[in-house]
């Protein structure tokens, strides 16, 4: 007997879709602009003296968004 093993994974993902409904929609993350899904991040890192806008969004996008390998991130990318 062959299962196709796309079945369970699409069932799940309809059971999913359909909490959707119950719970109210999520935003998508690639709608998102990076500004505003690293908000609190990047209000941390111009508190702690990391004042490019621009350059503080692409390290947390290199990073996914952890604040701390953030700034080692920066630190090691200094001109």
């Amino acid at each position: 007997m062959s299962v196709d093993p796309n079945l369970d994974l699409n069932l799940l993902l309809g059971m999913f879709g359909g909490l959707r409904s119950i719970i109210g929609s999520t935003p998508d993350v690639n709608t998102v602009l990076p500004e505003q899904l690293y908000a609190p991040q990047l209000s941390q890192l111009q508190e702690m003296g990391f004042l490019d806008a621009q350059e503080n969004v692409h390290a947390l996008i290199a990073v996914g968004g952890n604040v701390t390998t953030a700034v080692e991130w920066l630190l090691g990318n200094l001109s």
